[in-house]
């Protein structure tokens, strides 16, 4: 009978194959393990450039706020030059506003000495104007205004020197919103130039 032969040329086979499953199980797991680590560190990447992005526009659009807020500061306060005299006269300073020209004849200028790339400049008290409006930010958004003067070459003077000066008033506002948490590292600042004629 050749059936215990065969029978006992199968074990001959299994006493030299035993083990190389395990072998090649694994490398297959070390292989699978090593991706898996790859992948996590590429994905805790992304998080943190997804949060950045975040935080970057959260303070993109407080600071836009801000701005507007400004814009219609403007529009709603002063209009007229006696307003603007009296809001931007170093002589009687608001928090936040600013000149480099006197407002009118005889007024005197405010330049701005605070550091606009610096947050302890913006901070302090009386340098900016907050805004309140803006929920779910720890740190509220700001901005400053300053008038730099009329837009324009003066108009000829007519013969009974009595031509009205129609240049309209030209200001700069600077604003800035920080990103959200309780110490935010993301900021943003814009600026707009904002003209009007006043009486």
């Amino acid at each position: 009978m050749n059936y215990p032969r065969h029978l006992s040329t199968s074990k001959r086979l299994d006493r030299h194959q035993r083990g190389a499953a395990l072998i090649v199980s694994l490398l297959i797991l070390l292989v699978l393990t090593v991706l898996g680590i790859a992948s996590m560190g590429t994905t805790t990447l992304q998080e943190r450039m997804a949060n950045n992005n975040r935080q970057r526009q959260v303070a993109f659009q407080v600071a836009e706020v801000a701005l507007r807020a400004a814009e219609t500061f403007l529009a709603t306060n002063i209009t007229s030059v006696a307003t603007l005299a009296t809001s931007f006269n170093a002589g009687t300073p608001v928090a936040g506003l600013y000149s480099q020209r006197p407002p009118v004849t005889g007024a005197s200028t405010r330049p701005l000495v605070a550091d606009i790339y610096k947050d302890t400049d913006w901070l302090a008290a009386g340098n900016t104007v907050l805004v309140t409006s803006v929920t779910n930010v720890t740190q509220q958004p700001r901005y400053l205004i300053e008038y730099i003067g009329r837009v324009g070459a003066p108009p000829p003077t007519s013969y009974s020197n009595k031509k009205p000066d129609t240049r309209q008033f030209a200001f700069r506002i600077t604003a800035i919103g920080w990103g959200e948490g309780a110490a935010p590292s993301a900021r943003y600042m814009v600026q707009s130039s904002f003209r009007m004629p006043l009486i």
